[in-house]
């Protein structure tokens, strides 16, 4: 049986003031932050509750998610995620099940998760994290 649960929540900003905004909003102090190099973008951690929200402030180098928040508001959704005890066994079902993969093979993710995207078109076009525990 998978055990599954809500992780997060991930908006995308255009600016630290947006982050600071939405600190303030929650009344949450500035959280952890972090630097993701492979995946050119800095997140920063805002917990609530059982699961956390992620601000993503993509590199300037980072063209796809450029070009996502101009084309909408900020702070704008970009996915969810799900938190899985066995992300293959999670991925295995999926794939017999018609979803399709991002990746070919998962990734290392924020706070050292093995991670991985449906893709869209299986989904609706919503955006949907996988991600495991760390062991």
């Amino acid at each position: 049986m998978l055990d599954i649960k809500l992780d997060h929540i991930a908006y995308v900003v255009k600016s630290k003031e947006e982050i600071a905004r939405f600190f303030s909003l929650f009344a949450a102090t500035e959280g952890k932050q972090e630097r993701i190099q492979e995946q050119q973008v800095t997140v920063y951690h805002v917990q609530v509750g059982s699961f956390s929200i992620e601000l993503l402030l993509p590199f300037p180098e980072n063209h796809s998610l450029q070009r996502y928040v101009a084309r909408h508001p900020s702070p704008c959704f970009h996915h969810l995620a799900l938190l899985s005890s066995d992300l293959q066994m999670l991925q295995d079902v999926l794939e017999q099940n018609g979803y399709e993969f991002i990746y070919e093979k998962a990734k290392i993710g924020s706070k050292g998760k093995r991670i991985n995207f449906i893709k869209p078109a299986c989904t609706n076009d919503v955006l949907i994290e996988l991600c495991e525990h760390q062991t």
